[in-house]
């Protein structure tokens, strides 16, 4: 079905070029319509769900490969997609490795890299439309800037992905908003022609490190989230999900205090032990302390009032992978924290992986999810498999020398805020 759109895309693209090329034709009346132009390409590309009423979304966390994207997380990436066959896939944050890629020209590689890969996908037939948010790490130390970022990946066909401070109905805001990936991702009814959206996708740029306040990690802002309640207004406030690289510090709420237990998954955040609470869905991990914000931007009461969020994700910490219904009862949603994705940044070998979220255009207040490792996708390719866990075991060696650090820091009360 999804390769049979891309070719009648394909066909009308094809055939609008003809028509420009006709003799009588000018470049005037192919222009499209004041509407049309003010599309946003997530809107341009009218997602929907499908004749059977779903829709899949993938989604890639923390690729953060380094200078280049390793051929083994590629090949994961590509088999899983393939396997799976979603109607989009959505990148949290730390795409590349900034202080690995060193400059921008680097940089610059570093990201070709991966959205070479998304595009070859979609060009192949059995990937998808790709929307993009930035993390801490997309720009550390290589003066690669995500606003030039941005400019590269609007080159290739597959992105939905814009720099919000060139969008509002088409023309610049009067007053930008903060950070670079701010958008929405409307998807629509099934059936030919549906205008009405049925769920929505945000996607929010939280920044990177904090400017301001008390320093730390960064935060969506006020103006974002003055963007985010008029246009989910615009949209009737449906049912959303949001997806973004920082968790909200609001996720302690959902924690479940505790006491210290050397190595017992339990860590300190200002001076209260946490740990996952019974409610955390099965087969969640607490590998390491949520590292949210030190400063409250305004996000959770922002959602909280709107309505309809029926999940938050997030990236960011690597070793965390757990779904944690929210504990506030007038806030019924889910934390889903994703881990790494890829191979060559620290993670734990066991379950570095790519989760898929199903939804329902019958009903939009739930959702269905499953979590794939390198083992499930790849455990029957033993040449494959012994070369991933090679690499994966040095990679997992920063991530137990950061849990021992966060083990020391515990004990003398200090915050066990690290990603």
């Amino acid at each position: 079905m999804k390769q049979s759109k891309k070719i009648l895309a394909a066909l009308l693209a094809t055939l609008l070029l003809f028509a420009v090329c006709l003799p009588g034709v000018t470049a005037a009346d192919a222009e499209p319509t004041a509407g049309e132009a003010n599309l946003t390409p997530a809107e341009a590309a009218h997602l929907q769900f499908d004749e059977n009423g779903r829709f899949r979304i993938l989604l890639l966390p923390d690729i953060q490969d380094g200078k280049t994207l390793s051929p083994i997380t590629k090949q994961f990436i590509q088999t899983t997609v393939k396997q799976q066959q979603p109607d989009i896939i959505v990148l949290t944050g730390d795409n590349i490795y900034g202080s690995w890629t060193g400059n921008p020209e680097g940089g610059e590689q570093g990201l070709r890299d991966v959205m070479d890969m998304l595009q070859e996908m979609y060009d192949d037939g059995y990937g998808a439309p790709v929307a993009i948010t930035f993390g801490n790490h997309d720009d550390q130390s290589n003066n690669y800037v995500k606003e030039d970022q941005m400019k590269v990946m609007s080159e290739y066909a597959c992105n939905l992905s814009i720099d919000e401070d060139l969008w509002v109905d088409g023309v610049h805001y009067t007053e930008a908003l903060e950070n670079c990936g701010t958008y929405n991702v409307p998807i629509y009814g099934s059936g030919d022609g549906s205008d009405e959206v049925k769920f929505n996708l945000w996607i929010f740029d939280s920044g990177s490190y904090a400017t301001d306040g008390n320093g730390g990690y960064d935060h969506v802002r006020e103006k974002q989230l003055d963007w985010f309640r008029t246009t989910s207004e615009k949209l009737g406030n449906v049912n959303s999900i949001t997806f973004q690289h920082i968790i909200m510090p609001e996720i302690y709420n959902s924690l479940e205090q505790t006491t210290f237990k050397p190595f017992g998954n339990t860590y300190n955040y200002h001076g209260t032990y946490y740990q996952l609470p019974a409610t955390a869905k099965e087969g969640s991990v607490l590998g390491e302390a949520p590292a949210c914000s030190e400063d409250n931007g305004g996000e959770y009461d922002a959602l909280k009032a709107q309505g309809g969020v029926i999940a938050c994700v997030s990236g960011h910490d690597h070793a965390n992978h757990y779904i944690i219904p929210n504990a506030d009862p007038e806030f019924p949603m889910d934390w889903i924290n994703v881990p790494t994705c890829g191979v060559a940044a620290y993670g734990v070998t066991d379950y570095r992986g790519i989760r898929v979220i199903d939804l329902k255009e019958s009903d939009t207040t739930t959702y269905e999810t499953a979590f794939y490792t390198y083992e499930d996708v790849m455990g029957d390719d033993a040449g494959f498999m012994l070369r991933y866990r090679f690499l994966s075991f040095l990679t997992e060696l920063e991530y137990r020398l950061i849990n021992v650090w966060m083990q020391l820091t515990n004990l003398l009360g200090v915050s066990n805020l690290v990603a």
